[in-house]
């Protein structure tokens, strides 16, 4: 097991080498968050479908940077949510309680402006420079988000999944690699959690 340092550095190399792909990471997920507020329903089945890339983005950057371990958990869980996302009923999306729309806001929020690994000369830039769809935290953050405002998608494995994903990435954070701020993607998932118990 490597030690939490240089997990860290493998991280911050991600962030720095590949800033660009977070530049269109967030572009995507800005054109969603806009598509959906002008109505765009799409079904259950394609948002869970979407939500899978920058899962994928995630697994290709960490064997990129010779971290076998998050490329294949990635990977795996990829494979596993198009498997589940394909068995995704095709009715529109529906929201969620409130409650949970509010907290999936949230989380959207915080993966897309994640200040971890990243300093940048302005405040500005935490809205297009942060690692979502590079590293865990921030990607499962915003795509747990969406699993909260929309009904987990409508399935129970796929929502099993990203909480599964969301608990240990969240708990490793926080305990093993002492990134306290990973304690919002561990609330979140917990949110998440107990929404579908």
């Amino acid at each position: 097991m490597p030690k939490p340092q240089d997990i860290r550095n493998g991280l911050q190399a991600i962030v720095i080498n590949y800033s660009n792909f977070a530049i269109i990471w967030h572009i995507i997920f800005y054109l969603l968050i806009a598509a959906i507020i002008l109505n765009w329903e799409p079904s259950n089945r394609l948002l869970e479908i979407i939500i899978c890339l920058p899962i994928l983005s995630v697994s290709i950057f960490a064997w990129l940077t010779g971290n076998p371990f998050n490329g294949s958990v990635f990977l795996i869980a990829t494979i596993l949510l198009m498997i589940f996302g394909f068995k995704t009923d095709t009715r529109s999306i529906n929201y969620s309680e409130l409650t949970y729309i509010i907290a999936g806001i949230i989380m959207i929020l915080f993966g897309l402006v994640y200040p971890h690994f990243i300093k940048p000369d302005s405040i500005l830039k935490y809205l297009y420079v942060s690692p979502v769809g590079l590293i865990p935290c921030p990607t499962l953050s915003a795509i747990i988000g969406f699993a909260l405002v929309f009904n987990g998608f409508g399935s129970q494995p796929v929502t099993l999944i990203l909480v599964s994903l969301g608990l240990f990435y969240g708990i490793f954070g926080v305990l093993k690699l002492k990134v306290y701020l990973d304690l919002f993607l561990l609330l979140g998932t917990l949110t998440l959690l107990i929404k579908y118990l």
